[in-house]
């Protein structure tokens, strides 16, 4: 959890219609009815049945396609989400549900001034709307415009005085502008309505111990903890005051639950350092010093990108540069809000759609993924990687005759990229389409002789056709080729799944000793394996029956 973060006190605008239950819902009206009760109950996969099911039978029915939207927000799927709730708009233009959802989902991923444009013309036509109102500060705040969110939340407490979440906004916002004073004004007022609020106790606590008001931050900071353990603020400020009154093996122990859950924390890594060092612990201080520095230099890195956007923020290509920083340093998340910026900015923007494709396939998001590559091939149709990203995502989902085409499209503008033929050759080995398999991957490695995942793929293919079914240019293939070829798999990569190759091959060829001193190894790597245990009882079973 953030230190200045936003208390979540947005929600999702779901317009409930009461509706007499009958035992078999025939109309539009009566499905709608089943699916905003399925969405109430948080049964989100039939609500989408349900509101498919009137958009099928009518069309025209904007209150289903916003209800889907709202259902697609709730299970994070904002790009179905958004889709949906724009056709609602398109058939009934101002409709409250779908435009509030709209606006929240901006607002969920990063879009914040366009969630503001429709939040402020919400809010023009229902000034009473404490939802409406809600979000529109909360926008404001994570857009980083804390005068207007300030004025937005003080409007939330004339609606509703008492909303201890807002006014621990509101304290946050003050506390961004440098108004302490306010700040404290407003936590203490919202931890007087609320004790048990963890943003609130610990951003109190932050701002005592940068004060030095260590007994009153001490108590704060701790029952944010107890409220959040994963409140990763809350810990390393505890851990500051630790250092300052010289606890320092309590200090270590802080700094160092910060960076399990932050790794990337550069405060708690220097703080740590320097704690280590008091406690005479060099070679430790020393090897945090040095984390701390390489993970200052990234911050530098992605500060110097941050700022380009300030002063160029309509310029795509800032964004994608951001992105490619953001993704360097395994910030996945970051860097994929800036590649989604970079095409809103710049839609035929065919890398950040390519980026944007293994992204999602990484996560993954195959729907997502799809749409990013399809989008990519769109604006430059004979670019390679773009056809073998589609290709892997096809695979994925076992889509095998378009991932073959794709895999296909890829060496005809890059014959060169060894994935995407041995994409091909795991296909037809999936199939059990041997001859195509063996072709496949004997090309591949033409292209690389070490491509270890060809090298495992064709010994495993020979066991499983069988040496004497098994051909390449009508030669049998002997027992001892298909253990070269797996000894050379597992040394360039002694993967678990290349030695229960290997231990196969041993198997088969007789040499049960070294079969079962192979297999144990790859279970020693990866012990849960059901596959590698049943192989070796098979083995135990017949060395028992050949003794």
């Amino acid at each position: 959890m953030s230190q200045k973060g936003v208390s979540f006190v947005a929600f999702l605008l779901i317009v409930f219609i009461s509706f007499a239950w009958n035992t078999v819902a025939q109309t539009p009206e009566d499905l709608y009815g089943r699916g905003m009760q399925a969405a109430q109950q948080g049964q989100y996969t039939q609500a989408i049945r349900y509101f498919q099911h009137v958009i099928q039978r009518d069309p025209a029915s904007a209150k289903a396609y916003a209800g889907l939207g709202t259902v697609y927000i709730q299970l994070s799927k904002f790009a179905e989400a958004e889709v949906a709730l724009k056709q609602a708009l398109d058939i009934t233009p101002g409709l409250l549900q779908a435009d509030a959802n709209l606006a929240l989902l901006y607002t969920r991923t990063g879009r914040n001034d366009e969630a503001i444009d429709i939040y402020q013309k919400l809010s023009q036509n229902h000034p009473d709307s404490l939802q409406i109102q809600v979000g529109l500060a909360t926008a404001y705040q994570k857009a980083s415009r804390f005068a207007e969110a300030i004025e937005a939340y003080h409007q939330t407490l004339n609606l509703s005085p008492k909303l201890a979440e807002a006014m621990t906004n509101l304290a946050s916002c003050y506390e961004a502008v440098k108004q302490q004073e306010q700040a404290i004004h407003y936590y203490i007022s919202a931890l007087a309505l609320n004790p048990e609020l963890t943003m609130a106790n610990g951003n109190l606590g932050a701002i005592y111990q940068k004060r030095g008001e260590l007994d009153k931050a001490r108590p704060l900071l701790e029952k944010a903890i107890r409220l959040d353990p994963n409140f990763t603020a809350a810990s390393y400020s505890l851990g500051l005051i630790a250092s300052k009154r010289r606890e320092f093996q309590h200090a270590v122990s802080l700094y160092r639950s910060v960076i399990a859950q932050q790794p990337d924390h550069i405060g708690a890594y220097y703080n740590l350092a320097q704690a280590l060092f008091r406690l005479k612990q060099v070679t430790e201080g020393t090897r945090a010093m040095e984390t701390y520095r390489r993970l200052n230099a990234i911050a530098q890195e992605i500060d110097t990108r941050e700022r380009a956007i300030l002063n160029e923020p309509s310029n795509p290509r800032k964004q994608y540069q951001l992105g490619l920083t953001y993704e360097k340093h395994g910030k996945f998340d970051k860097a994929l809000e800036a590649y989604q910026a970079a095409v809103r900015l710049q839609p035929h923007y065919a890398a950040a759609h390519y980026k944007l494709g293994r992204l999602y396939f990484r996560e993954r998001e195959f729907d997502e993924a799809e749409k990013a590559y399809l989008s990519a091939i769109a604006i430059e149709p004979e670019q390679a990687a773009l056809h073998a990203g589609l290709g892997a995502v096809y695979y994925s989902q076992d889509r095998f005759d378009e991932a073959l085409a794709e895999y296909k499209a890829t060496l005809v503008y890059d014959a060169s990229l060894v994935h995407a033929q041995i994409g091909i050759a795991v296909i037809h080995h999936r199939r059990g389409e041997f001859e195509k398999a063996i072709a496949a991957y004997q090309a591949t490695l033409k292209l690389d002789a070490e491509a270890h995942y060809a090298l495992n793929g064709l010994a495993r293919l020979y066991l499983e056709g069988g040496s004497a079914s098994a051909s390449t240019n009508k030669k049998k293939i002997k027992i001892q080729e298909i253990i070269t070829l797996a000894e050379q798999a597992v040394r360039l990569a002694p993967v678990p799944q290349y030695l229960h190759t290997l231990a196969l091959a041993h198997f088969q060829a007789g040499a049960h000793q070294e079969a079962l001193k192979t297999i144990r190894t790859a279970i020693e790597m990866e012990p849960k394996n059901d596959a590698f245990q049943r192989t070796l009882a098979k083995m135990k079973e017949a060395d028992g029956k050949q003794k």
